[in-house]
């Protein structure tokens, strides 16, 4: 009994070795950056997102998440290595099991052209060189979010996530530049199955839904001096709630899925939200101040809380995720408004605060504001990025459709290499705006 129960022991620390001994994503899946890169923008273990095909397990001794093989997760969970598994958990692990994976798209090989001049990509060996393989990635039914491509030759592999979507039914061309001493070894497999995607346009029609609920329960508010409904105000206040959960839960999917392969989170400068002066042409007016029915913990008895309506107007600038303060005798609060205001245009946004007099209570344009300005030049330098990239793969795929001399396959190796640089600048550019919106 004493040898088996030995065994048993060794038996579960030769697989703990196995698991554990390299990375716990595979190669087969693609689309988001490992749970420990995850970590280093302070992602809690609910807030992880895992590859599609690996399912989120939580340590039991640490409480940190690691992303898993489903078969991997449940045998984990019975070693005691990970917490039980909830019902939810033992669902998604079934649906994984039965899922066979296929790609959601297809690459086609267009041309191989090989490098003619020295670059900082040519191999110290004269019997292998560069070469720019160029294709063309082809979604089946459903869009691609930042596909992920597997380039392999006999002398390097390469994993590239393009610069923009691909739509469902139609090809998008793209390059890399990868050394081969055979230039026929080079081939390349769309490492996207599409789960990622799914959930991703799941959220932005939760969010979508979420917005019109939102739009139609301020629509009841009233016009006048009359006091609001407070069962509409906690009503749009709970929904507002859940909009701001979604939204920042789409915003962590579109980060993780942005940052460039091979590349470490802690090597992007994120922009941090800085303190300067409130946006020009935006004010802010109230609109209501009613006494809630929730009462404040307090040691105050005077102490009351309040449901604040208020609206925000733009001047002549959009303005993107605007921030107003709203301010009383006893407490300050920030409110973030749903989305951007565009020019000449006012939203209403809602509040709670807590205040003695409801006379003190009064909004104003953030101090943080400023964040509006970031995420506008953010968001002007991805759709330069695109039209720039979409310039240089419309050239290439005017060039590779006719008959390429020495000089028009030069040129094709350096339409490869400016569109490698502009797709890492591309998506380092939008994982940075995701990471302001969240507020890193």
């Amino acid at each position: 009994m004493r040898i088996c129960v030995k065994l048993t022991g060794l038996l579960a620390f030769f697989l703990t070795v196995i698991l554990f001994s390299g990375p716990l994503t595979s190669q087969t899946f693609a689309d988001v950056i490992s749970p420990k890169q995850q970590m280093k923008l302070d992602f809690t273990a609910e807030q992880i997102v895992c590859s599609e095909g690996l399912v989120k397990i939580i340590k039991a001794s640490s409480g940190n998440a690691s992303c898993v093989k489903p078969v991997t997760a449940e045998k984990l969970s019975q070693m005691g290595w990970a917490k039980k598994l909830t019902e939810q958990k033992i669902g998604e692990i079934k649906t994984k099991k039965v899922t066979k994976g296929e790609p959601a798209g297809t690459i086609k090989k267009i041309f191989t052209v090989k490098q003619l001049t020295p670059s900082k990509t040519a191999a110290t060996s004269s019997s292998i060189s560069g070469y720019a393989y160029i294709f063309d990635a082809c979604a089946k039914a459903k869009v691609i979010r930042a596909p992920e491509i597997f380039v392999t030759s006999d002398s390097e592999t390469k994993q590239v996530k393009l610069g923009s979507m691909i739509q469902p039914n139609s090809c998008y061309i793209s390059s890399v530049i990868i050394k081969a001493a055979d230039p026929e070894s080079i081939s390349a497999i769309l490492l996207n199955q599409g789960g990622i995607s799914e959930k991703i346009s799941s959220l932005e029609t939760q969010i979508a839904d979420l917005k019109s609920q939102i739009k139609t329960a301020k629509q009841s508010l009233p016009k006048t001096d009359e006091i609001p409904n407070p069962e509409t105000i906690n009503n749009i206040i709970s929904l507002k709630k859940e909009l701001n959960d979604l939204q920042d839960q789409l915003r962590r999917y579109l980060l993780v899925l942005y940052v460039p392969p091979n590349v470490k989170v802690s090597e992007i400068d994120f922009p941090k939200s800085i303190t300067g002066q409130p946006l020009t042409g935006m004010n802010t007016n109230l609109i209501s101040v009613t006494e809630s029915v929730v009462k404040p913990v307090s040691s105050n008895p005077d102490l009351m809380r309040f449901n604040v309506v208020f609206e925000a107007c733009s001047g002549a600038d959009s303005i993107r995720v605007p921030l107003i303060t709203i301010s009383s005798d006893s407490d300050s609060v920030d409110i973030k408004l749903i989305d951007r205001i565009i020019p000449e245009s006012c939203q209403v946004g809602i509040g709670k605060i807590n205040a003695v007099d409801p006379q003190s209570i009064m909004t104003k344009i953030s101090e943080n504001s400023s964040v509006s300005l970031q995420i506008s030049s953010l968001e002007k330098q991805v759709d330069e990025l695109q039209i720039q990239l979409g310039e240089k793969r419309s050239s290439l795929r005017l060039l590779v459709s006719k008959q390429l001399d020495s000089s028009g396959e030069e040129a094709a190796v350096q339409l490869a290499l400016d569109i490698s640089d502009l797709r890492k600048e591309l998506l380092e550019t939008r994982a940075k705006l995701y990471g302001l919106m969240l507020g890193l």
